[in-house]
């Protein structure tokens, strides 16, 4: 059970976030108590990050449409995943509901999604794709022997990875992130993840790793003491308006490593996830050769 600290809130007058062309929202933490379905030991929400707006999906696309302006993609992301239980039909919900803003559309998600949640999913697709626009379909997996790093219920890294191709299959743009990279994780590990996926994947994202300076999230991901020595900077998150001071791992050796790996089987990688979205959008979606 993770030690965290209470929720922090947003400004009720900006429940989300609109940064560089991007809308990232959510449906909000689970319950006044808990971010998500899921406890991720290293997942910064759980120290000093601040929770996104709990509106229902009406309020959601209201607030987004009064500044339709200010974006051309949105996000599901940011604090919790909105598509793990007992959420994923809401989640999958909001997405259709998201179809009158006439935007590109990335959702993230552990989760492992039903037949026939997918053929939602893929209908989505289809008539973001008739209007002009793409549906990313990104799938989080960081370990494949460290179960305790994405633990249950959590589905399986297998599962997850298998989910991609049938986002591949079904039309929708596969984005695989291994992110953060984690220092216990090995290089290997984390191409190999890559490898397991790299005829079905659209791109890769790699992202370094945030943590506090209290120790709470080491001792979860280290699962005691921290190794000697581990390397880390400090500096503040670029993608989110809490003032904290963080440490960073940024992961150099995995990072090369993974780079290295799709530049050789031909999968655009990036440390960002703007980048990948306007590759997509200027390349189209990868070509897998028969």
């Amino acid at each position: 059970m993770l030690n965290k600290p209470a929720i922090k809130q947003r400004p009720p007058e900006s429940p989300f976030d609109i940064r560089e062309n991007r809308a990232l929202i959510s449906l909000g933490p689970l319950s006044a108590k808990k971010f998500c379905t899921y406890s991720c030991p290293f997942c910064y929400v759980h120290t000093a990050f601040l929770s996104y707006g709990s509106l229902d999906r009406k309020k959601i696309v209201r607030w987004l449409s009064e500044r339709r302006g200010d974006f051309d993609i949105v996000y599901v992301s940011g604090d919790t995943d909105s598509f793990a239980p007992p959420r994923t039909e809401e989640g999958i919900a909001l997405l259709r509901d998201l179809l009158p803003l006439d935007v590109d559309v990335m959702f993230t998600t552990r989760a492992v999604f039903t037949p026939s949640q997918l053929d939602s999913l893929e209908s989505i697709s289809s008539d973001l794709g008739s209007a002009g626009h793409y549906l990313f379909g990104c799938v989080s997996v960081v370990q494949l022997t460290f179960r305790h790093i994405e633990p249950p219920p959590i589905p399986p890294s297998e599962q997850r990875l298998a989910q991609l191709c049938a986002f591949k299959g079904r039309g929708i743009v596969a984005v695989l992130a291994v992110r953060p990279f984690l220092p216990n994780v090995p290089a290997n590990e984390t191409v190999q993840i890559v490898r397991t996926v790299e005829r079905c994947v659209d791109a890769v994202l790699g992202e370094v790793w945030y943590f506090d300076s209290a120790g709470i999230l080491e001792r979860q991901v280290f699962q005691g003491s921290t190794p000697p020595g581990f390397v880390y900077i400090g500096g503040r998150m670029d993608f989110d308006i809490n003032d904290a001071k963080w440490n960073i791992y940024e992961g150099t050796e995995t990072r090369e490593s993974v780079e290295a790996f799709c530049r050789s089987a031909g999968i655009p990688f990036f440390m960002r996830s703007l980048p990948a979205i306007e590759w997509i959008r200027n390349n189209g979606p990868r070509k897998i050769p028969g």
